[in-house]
C-alpha cells in the first residue's frame, strides 16, 4: 500500500511557488469529495440556472429581430421574459455562489481540523458549518458591495471633477480590491465577525498584496480556461440556435425539441463547469490566507519580543 503524503499544512509562511502548489496539492488529494459534494449541493442549482439561461436566449433573439416600429405586444412579453428569466438567473447565481463558496471552505476547514482529513465525512455532517458559512458569506457579500459601491462612488465624483483623475483612481480601486479576496477565508476560518473579518483582510492583504494578487492572477487565469472549455459547447450551439432563429424572422420554433434539450444539458455544463473551475480561485486564496496570517502572526511575535528586551 502506497504510503500517504503528508497533510498540506494551512497556516505556514510559503513562497509564491509553494503556496501553488499548495493549493494543486490539496484538489489533486480531495478531487473527488470536493466534486461529489458539490454535484450534491450545486447541480440543483445548475438546472434552474440553465434553463432561465435558455430562456434569456430565446427572449434576446426574439426581441433582437424586431426594429423599433415594430414593437407590439409579443415583442413586450419577450421583453417581460428577459427581465424575469434574467433576475431569476442572477438569483440563482447569488444562492449557488454562496453554497459553493460555504462547501469548499467548509472541506477546507474539515481537513484542517481532522486527523482523517476528509475521509468518512458526510453531506449531514457538514451541514451545520455549511450553514454556519452561508450566513457568514451573505453578510460578507452585502458589506462587500456596499464597501465597493462606497469606492465606486467616490471615484466617480473624483472624475466629475477631471478625467484626469482616472489615472490616479482606477489603480487605486484595484489596489482596495484585491486585498478584499481574503476576506472570505478570513471570516470562516476565524471566529470573528463579517465587519472585523473585512478589517483583517485588509491588514493582511496589504502586508501580502503582492501574493494575493499573484495567486488571484493565475488561479483566475485556470478557471478561465477550464470555464471556456465546458462553456465553448454551449455558445457554438447557442450560435447555430440564433442563425436558424435569424433566418426563420427570428423565431426559435423552427428548432426541434431534441436540439433544445441537448442545448439544455450543454448549459447545465456550462454553468456547473463555472463553479467547478472557481474551485482553483478559492483554495488558492484560502492558501494565501494561510501565509499571510503566519506570516503577520510571526511579525506580532517578533516585534513583542523586541519590546519585551527593551523592559
Amino acid at each position: 500500500m502506497e504510503p500517504q503524503k503528508p497533510k498540506i499544512v494551512m497556516y505556514a509562511r510559503r513562497s509564491f511557488g509553494d503556496k501553488l502548489v499548495a493549493s494543486f496539492d490539496f484538489i489533486r488529494e480531495n478531487w473527488k469529495p470536493l466534486l461529489k459534494y458539490s454535484t450534491y449541493l450545486i447541480l440543483p442549482v445548475c438546472l434552474i440556472q440553465a434553463l432561465s439561461l435558455d430562456v434569456v436566449l430565446e427572449s434576446t433573439a426574439g426581441m433582437s429581430s424586431v426594429s423599433t416600429a415594430e414593437v407590439d405586444n409579443a415583442t413586450l412579453s419577450r421583453a417581460y421574459d428577459f427581465l424575469t428569466y434574467y433576475a431569476l438567473y442572477a438569483c440563482m447565481a447569488v444562492i449557488g455562489g454562496l453554497l459553493f463558496g460555504a462547501l469548499v471552505y467548509a472541506l477546507i476547514r474539515v481537513y484542517n481540523e481532522r486527523e482523517e482529513r476528509l475521509n468518512g465525512i458526510s453531506l449531514k455532517s457538514l451541514k451545520p458549518l455549511l450553514l454556519h458559512n452561508m450566513k457568514k458569506l451573505f453578510v460578507l457579500g452585502v458589506l462587500g458591495a456596499v464597501l465597493f459601491y462606497f469606492l465606486v462612488m467616490i471615484a466617480v465624483v473624483l472624475t466629475s471633477v477631471s478625467l484626469y483623475t482616472l489615472i490616479l483612481t482606477v489603480p487605486l480601486l484595484i489596489a482596495c480590491a484585491i486585498p478584499l479576496v481574503l476576506a472570505a477565508p478570513v471570516c470562516l476560518f476565524e471566529d470573528i465577525s463579517a465587519l472585523k473579518a473585512i478589517k483583517k483582510a485588509y491588514e493582511l492583504g496589504f502586508a501580502t498584496w503582492g501574493g494575493v494578487f499573484m495567486v488571484t492572477l493565475i488561479m483566475g487565469l485556470v478557471a478561465v480556461v477550464l470555464q471556456g472549455v465546458t462553456a465553448m459547447p454551449w455558445y457554438i450551439a447557442s450560435i447555430v440556435k440564433l442563425l436558424f432563429a435569424e433566418s426563420d424572422g427570428g423565431s426559435t420554433a423552427t428548432v426541434s425539441v431534441g436540439y433544445s434539450f441537448i442545448l439544455y444539458l450543454l448549459g447545465v455544463i456550462q454553468v456547473f463547469g463555472g463553479y467547478v473551475a472557481s474551485i482553483f480561485t478559492l483554495v488558492g486564496s484560502a492558501y494565501q490566507y494561510g501565509h499571510a496570517s503566519e506570516k503577520m502572526d510571526g511579525v506580532r511575535i517578533e516585534s513583542d519580543i523586541e519590546n519585551f528586551d527593551k523592559f
